[in-house]
């Protein structure tokens, strides 16, 4: 059997998930594992960062990291100058990084303070990109003007869209346009929490899902596998007890916005029917 790169994605603080993802890895023959943002925002930031680490040394599996949105934010310098501060969401945003902060080690701070933001791999003999949401917003960001914003705290003042399976027209164009001019023939992303891979000619587009809240209308955690020789990519859908997950939940009361015990309910809901619960409520 031809040895695989594992990709994953989207964690989201939801140890079981993880935890049934890697051993579906590992039973694959992965030889290599490269973890592409957004491991820390949920409730269980530190078990997550330890349980992806400790797999990845316990088992000489080589691990790559980049970061997310979350973990962007949480190593934003100087959060108490930030502009904007009284506005909810801001608030809001504030709370929740600061309560992955009280909820991770120093040990794991220091490892996410060293995560890149991008990576180049050659794989298969071809060029290969790996980004959170998209190079195209990589690029938007560091270029941003806003004279009221530090560059320090661009990341912060921004979300982009990420690449979806429905992405045409002239965002498609641009991309793949980027994409020749840098000599990248594969794109792999996380973000939008939807797994799926497309050839457009000679590129090669991927989305490897989510671990820990997917968004495509399957709970199952999805990860990737990319063959070595054939270049061959695989979409891997992993079942998992998903009760460890929602009594999590239930537990970290002391997690922002969960004060509320709709607000849990619906948080949970996604995690079991794989749709946010904002596209739920008129069902």
């Amino acid at each position: 059997m031809a040895a695989r790169t594992a990709l994953i994605s989207d964690i989201h603080g939801n140890a079981p998930a993880l935890q049934a993802v890697l051993a579906d890895i590992e039973a694959a023959g992965c030889n290599q594992v490269f973890f592409l943002g957004d491991l820390i925002n949920g409730v269980d930031p530190h078990g997550c960062v330890q349980l992806l680490r400790g797999w990845s040394a316990e088992r000489s599996i080589p691990l790559t990291c980049i970061t997310g949105n979350a973990e962007s934010y949480l190593t934003t310098p100087d959060r108490a100058s930030l502009p904007r501060q009284a506005e909810a969401w801001n608030q809001e945003v504030l709370a929740l990084v600061q309560w992955f902060e009280d909820h991770l080690t120093q040990e794991d701070l220091a490892w996410i303070d060293t995560l890149p933001a991008t990576l180049l791999w050659q794989a298969n003999g071809q060029s290969a990109c790996l980004v959170h949401d998209s190079p195209l917003e990589r690029l938007e960001v560091e270029h941003s003007a806003d004279p009221q914003i530090r560059p320090e705290h661009r990341e912060w003042f921004f979300h982009g869209r990420g690449i979806s399976p429905d992405l045409t027209g002239a965002a498609l164009d641009e991309l793949l346009a980027y994409m020749r001019a840098e000599n990248i023939d594969s794109l792999f992303s996380g973000h939008t929490h939807q797994a799926f891979w497309q050839e457009f000619g000679d590129r090669l587009v991927c989305n490897v899902g989510s671990v820990g809240a997917p968004l495509d209308g399957d709970p199952r955690p999805a990860w990737v596998s990319l063959a070595e020789g054939s270049g061959e990519v695989l979409i891997h859908r992993v079942s998992y007890d998903l009760s460890q997950q929602l009594e999590r939940i239930d537990r970290t009361l002391d997690y922002p916005g969960f004060a509320l015990p709709q607000s849990r309910e619906r948080y949970k809901l996604w995690i079991k029917t794989g749709r946010h619960w904002k596209d739920q409520l008129n069902d």
